[in-house]
C-alpha cells in the first residue's frame, strides 16, 4: 500500500466515525433506543474502522414484544430522512443460529443526510438477559497496533464494493483471518475464504 492510499483509508475512517455519531444525534437513536432497554453502540463505529456508512446498535430488551419493538421504533422510522425499513423476528423458530441467547428483534433503517448520503444503521432488540459481546469486542479492536489497523480497513475497503458483504463475507470474517491467521493482503483473504468454501473477489466479481 502506498503512503497516499494508507491516509486516504485513516481519513476516511475518521471522517465517517464523527458523521456517524451526527447521524445518531439527529435521529436521538439512544435516547429513543433506550425506552426498550440498555442500548449500546457496537461494531466498527465503536472500533474505529469504518469503511463504509454502517451503523450497529443493539439494546438488551428481555421479553420486549414486537408491538413493543415497533412502538419504540415508530418516532425513529417516521422520520422524514428515514427512506427504507426492514424488519424481521428473529427469535424461536425463527432464530437461525439455533441458539435461544440470539433470540432478537431486528431492523435495518437507511437513512438519508442532507448531502444525500445513504447511511445503513442496524438495530437489534436482543430478547434474553445478560451481558453482550458485542461492544467489548469492538473496544478490544481499538487497541491493535496501527499496522494491523490499516490492514483490516485495506481488506473492508476491498470487500465492502463486492456484492457478498457483509452478509456472506463481513467484517467478523477480515478481523478473523487478520488476528488469527495472519492474513495480510486481498490475495491472502481470498485464500483464506477459497478454504472455507466462502466466496472470493472473481466469485463475487461475477455477481456484479
Amino acid at each position: 500500500m502506498d503512503t497516499a492510499y494508507v491516509e486516504q483509508l485513516l481519513r476516511r475512517q475518521d471522517a465517517l466515525q464523527a458523521e456517524a455519531s451526527r447521524v445518531i444525534a439527529d435521529l436521538d437513536l439512544m435516547s429513543l433506543l433506550a425506552r426498550a432497554g440498555r442500548a449500546e453502540q457496537v461494531g466498527s463505529l465503536v472500533s474505529g474502522l469504518m469503511v463504509w456508512r454502517d451503523i450497529d446498535i443493539g439494546a438488551v430488551s428481555p421479553g420486549l414484544s414486537v408491538d413493543r419493538a415497533w412502538d419504540v421504533m415508530r418516532p425513529i422510522v417516521a422520520r422524514p430522512a428515514v427512506t427504507r425499513v426492514s424488519y424481521a423476528n428473529e427469535s424461536g423458530h425463527l432464530n437461525t443460529s439455533g441458539r435461544p441467547y440470539d433470540d432478537r428483534h431486528y431492523f435495518v433503517i437507511h437513512y438519508e443526510t442532507a448531502t444525500h448520503e445513504d447511511w445503513k444503521i442496524d438495530i437489534t432488540f436482543w430478547l434474553t438477559d445478560g451481558p453482550r459481546e458485542q461492544r467489548a469486542r469492538a473496544l478490544a479492536l481499538t487497541r491493535l497496533p496501527r499496522e494491523t489497523r490499516i490492514c483490516i480497513l485495506w481488506l473492508k475497503d476491498v470487500w465492502h464494493r463486492l456484492p457478498t458483504y457483509p452478509y456472506e463475507v463481513g467484517g467478523t470474517d477480515v478481523y478473523d483471518a487478520v488476528l488469527e491467521h495472519d492474513v495480510r493482503t486481498p490475495d491472502e483473504f481470498d485464500a483464506y475464504l477459497r478454504e472455507r468454501g466462502m466466496p472470493t473477489r472473481p466469485e463475487a466479481a461475477r455477481r456484479m
